[in-house]
């Protein structure tokens, strides 16, 4: 990391970050299309209205991953693997215990939630028994995210990677065989997508328990450890506030999109928020791959190396958005009449809601890279300015701007609320980029700070 040329080594850890997230992303992408051609705009909107208990289970897992996997990395580091060891049975019980706990929870309170997440009442019957099916999968998905993590510290990205698209794979065959073949709508995806999980979450721990992995979940460590748990939490805590924020404007905007068109505006706002989440993803990945890279070339002190990371990824991040914004505003129409066969008015709500919705890729290209870097470089406050604000002017955006403007102000609620961090990023970018140069040129003449300063 401290001796390969920059651009390689971003293009060998960004690969396998890209692809785990399309992964994800494709999935949606594909799930939304079988749902909207084989069931039709009240069958997109019951599965959008459920999105939101879906993200919550995300951000337990991201919170356990991430935390497990810095713990876990830190004491392979140090040669101590019964502590490793220890950390990944905290990690397991924790993943089961709260994924059981949200399961009970999304079953014995389905109807309020999902009135809560914004589903018109005529949509519960076809709701309902989709979020419990996936309630049950959300158990093993919570493990397989956080394990994920763990075959990364291991250096097995691309093993994790594997698991994970082959469990997306089994998903879409499944999918598409119970919707278009054996007429079972959206409770045969939401099997589809249970029983994909379960076994995904199977091969991952076999995995994990054999000879060619380097810890293993041990009996004795799976009883409850508060110390070791805890640590878990407090590492992953950011992740998972950053997802249960992400939560909040997902019930923002159901409720903006369905209180101005119904199930339609639900369907449509589903679309949208797919189509973006996949367009996104690879400059998240690289922003990811970008992490480690910083914070090792930091700590070694190259900060010529630190410096070329950081311009390398804006630009190449800014380009991919303003490119997918571009391209997606070009092709709006065909893109949007993927996800319906008979609902032109669901289609041409999508097309005209499309150009806005690629806007913040485009921004978040440098707000996303800065609020990573700021993380990778442990000023955590900058990164919470960047990601976490956006989100909460998301919010109060989504629940103002349609009352005002209609389902126009849904287009515009998600670029308004990304523009006042487009400057404070903008701004934070160009002092970070001027503090390396001043420490760069310090570095090459000590004696002459004056100068430097000029």
């Amino acid at each position: 990391m401290g001796e390969q040329p920059v651009g390689r080594l971003l293009v060998r850890y960004s690969l396998p970050a890209i692809a785990g997230f399309l992964a994800s992303a494709l999935y949606q992408f594909a799930d939304r299309i079988i749902v909207g051609r084989g069931v039709g705009t009240d069958g997109m909107a019951a599965v959008t209205a459920c999105f939101p208990l879906a993200v919550v289970s995300m951000a337990v897992a991201l919170l356990l991953g991430t935390g497990t996997g810095n713990r876990i990395a830190v004491l392979l580091g140090q040669k101590d693997r019964d502590s490793a060891e220890r950390v990944l049975g905290q990690s397991v019980r924790l993943g089961f215990a709260s994924g059981t706990v949200l399961a009970l929870m999304i079953w014995a309170f389905t109807r309020p939630l999902l009135l809560t997440c914004g589903c018109d009442a005529r949509l519960l019957p076809m709701a309902i028994p989709f979020a419990r099916i996936l309630a049950i999968g959300q158990v093993f998905v919570i493990v397989l995210i956080s394990m994920g993590n763990i075959l990364r510290v291991q250096g097995r990205p691309m093993l994790g990677l594997a698991f994970m698209l082959g469990s997306n794979a089994l998903n879409v065959c499944l999918a598409t065989l119970a919707v278009f073949y054996w007429h079972l709508g959206i409770t045969g995806t939401a099997l589809a997508t249970a029983l994909s999980q379960v076994i995904g979450c199977s091969l991952v721990l076999s995995f994990v328990q054999s000879r060619r992995s380097v810890v293993h979940i041990r009996r004795r460590f799976l009883r409850a450890d508060r110390a070791t748990a805890h640590a878990i939490i407090s590492l992953g805590a950011p992740f998972g506030l950053m997802q249960i924020l992400a939560t909040l404007v997902f019930l923002a905007a159901n409720h903006g999109a369905a209180g101005q068109a119904g199930s339609r505006g639900l369907a449509a706002l589903g679309v949208l928020n797919t189509v973006a989440m996949l367009l996104i993803h690879p400059s998240l990945g690289v922003m990811q791959a970008m992490m480690p890279l910083v914070g090792f070339n930091k700590g070694a002190g190259r900060l010529n190396r630190v410096r070329e990371l950081l311009v390398r990824v804006l630009v190449a991040c800014i380009s991919m958005g303003i490119c997918f914004s571009i391209g997606l505003a070009i092709f709006s129409g065909p893109v949007a009449s993927l996800f319906s066969k008979t609902d032109p008015e669901l289609i041409e709500m999508v097309r005209r809601g499309l150009p806005w919705f690629v806007v913040p890729i485009t921004l978040f290209g440098l707000t996303g890279t800065m609020a990573h870097y700021f993380l990778a470089v442990h000023e955590p406050r900058k990164a919470a300015v960047l990601l976490l604000g956006r989100q909460i002017l998301a919010i109060l955006l989504f629940l103002v701007l349609p009352r005002l403007l209609g389902f126009y102000g849904m287009y515009v609620a998600a670029p308004l609320a990304d523009l006042p961090f487009l400057v404070v990023g903008a701004a934070f970018m160009l002092r970070e980029l001027a503090r390396l140069k001043l420490a760069l040129a310090q570095e090459v003449n000590p004696a002459e700070p004056s100068v430097v300063a000029e």
